[in-house]
């Protein structure tokens, strides 16, 4: 973290703000992305990415507002293999006057159905569908027994999918980074048989064309439909029960498979 001190009519206060991309809140996420949009002002970036509240912001100097956005300069200009934490930072969204609850840390909420439809979108590039698969309703009657969300139904999501298609560009982009970090860090690295192409340690490579490189996506024609209705097999009965079972459950078991398969393959 960034740390900044100011002195107002003798009472000194400390903030801090973010040095990296990983230690954003969701808000700030939100600002970067916009930053990089084009649709950020100085005041805004110093307001909104390093907290420092409008009525000191009017006080700073021409060289003071420069050198405090050249300490967030990193986390504007973060490159991809920087997006991996657990950490879910946007656990609502307000669409429309309507508040819309979004999934737990590394994903611990997520349905296999859920995950299968979110991430094929996410994959596809269809961001804002995604996140009205993610974003749901309260319960009617929530007690805090079970997940705080609707439950994830492709009937629901098309039905929200208006508001969110509509939804701040800024928002969707930082909410994406959002789930592309998490996915990283509580899939692709938790689960390696299922995603070798994976590696958290990676240097991003550069040439004379691009000046940012983004981490390997899935295999060309990857799709998860394919994969569920693999492993579902002659079961079609039970698909309905396969689809709740938590995402977790399912990606260990067929991580699980994969690293069997492979050992038995070496004996041969």
């Amino acid at each position: 973290m960034n740390t900044l001190s100011y002195e107002i009519d003798g009472q000194k206060t400390d903030l801090t703000f973010p040095s990296t991309i990983t230690e954003c809140s969701g808000a700030q996420l939100t600002a970067v992305a916009a930053a990089r949009m084009g649709h950020l002002t100085e005041e805004e970036a110093l307001q909104r990415l390093c907290g420092i509240p409008i009525d000191v912001v009017a006080e700073l100097s021409p060289f003071q507002r420069f050198k405090i956005l050249e300490a967030a300069e990193p986390v504007i200009q973060f490159e991809g293999n920087e997006l991996l934490w657990k950490k879910w930072k946007f656990p609502t969204v307000e669409i429309d006057g309507h508040t819309f609850y979004g999934p737990e840390d590394s994903f611990g909420n997520i349905t296999w159905g859920e995950f299968i439809y979110a991430d094929q979108c996410m994959i596809q590039g269809y961001h804002q569908a995604a996140i009205a698969a993610l974003f749901r309703p309260e319960r009617p009657g929530w007690d805090g027994e079970t997940d705080r969300r609707l439950p994830f139904t492709v009937p629901g999501t098309k039905h929200r999918f208006p508001k969110f298609g509509d939804m701040d560009g800024a928002l969707a982009a930082a909410i994406a980074w959002n789930y592309r970090a998490v996915r990283s860090a509580a899939v692709d690295a938790a689960y390696p048989a299922l995603f070798p192409y994976f590696d958290p340690d990676a240097k991003p490579e550069k040439d004379d064309e691009e000046e940012e490189t983004e981490p390997k996506d899935e295999p060309s024609g990857f799709s998860w439909i394919n994969v569920h209705r693999s492993i579902l097999g002659e079961n079609i009965q039970d698909e309905d029960k396969f689809l709740n079972l938590s995402m977790h459950t399912v990606l260990y078991r067929l991580n699980t498979a994969v690293i069997e398969s492979k050992k038995r393959k070496s004996k041969i």
